[in-house]
């Protein structure tokens, strides 16, 4: 029986490397919440935040196809009626300035940046439907995701699809678990 087992290994060593590559184990992310801009002002643009969403929490090389899965929950305060949401990440914002509309922060909160949809394409990460006080589960990836994971530093952009945010709202997302495959 045991002059079996080799043949069954070499058997079993394609389908293995035809999976491609194996999950990691999930490791917790900190919450955090998103401010949204008022659509008013940057209606159809994505919006870069300038706040640290990652934090220093970084992607060994070795590893890639990170995805991030949570929860979302839409804190409509002023009205708004935020309904789809393209999620956007960047591990900086240096090469946004001059290209982009900056938009200074109001009592302490962060500056935003809105940029055109089709100069951000390959930042996309994602697409959130939210509903004002209801917490709805969400998925997170791409190349772009990889990228700002590796350099430690995320700064996410949200561009408005259906729906309308006002200043003072914010997306805050939690229960934040990162994967990702060797």
């Amino acid at each position: 029986m045991s002059s079996q087992r080799p043949h069954a290994r070499l058997l079993l060593a394609p389908l293995l490397a035809a999976c491609g590559t194996i999950p990691t184990p999930s490791v917790p992310l900190p919450d955090t919440t998103v401010p949204l801009a008022n659509t008013f002002i940057t209606q159809g643009k994505v919006v870069y935040v300038d706040q640290d969403g990652l934090r220093g929490s970084t992607l060994p090389a070795a590893l890639q196809g990170l995805t991030i899965r949570g929860d979302a929950l839409y804190d409509a305060a002023s009205g708004g009626t935020l309904g789809t949401v393209k999620l956007y990440v960047r591990p900086s914002l240096d090469a946004l300035e001059g290209r982009c509309m900056r938009v200074p922060g109001v009592l302490g909160a962060p500056t935003l940046f809105a940029c055109e949809p089709q100069d951000e394409t390959a930042q996309g990460i994602g697409t959130l439907n939210v509903q004002a006080r209801t917490t709805v589960p969400f998925t997170l990836s791409g190349p772009a995701l990889d990228t700002a994971a590796r350099s430690g530093r995320g700064y996410f952009g949200f561009q408005v699809v259906t729906g309308t945010a006002i200043h003072g709202e914010t997306v805050e997302l939690t229960n934040l678990k990162a994967q990702a495959r060797l």
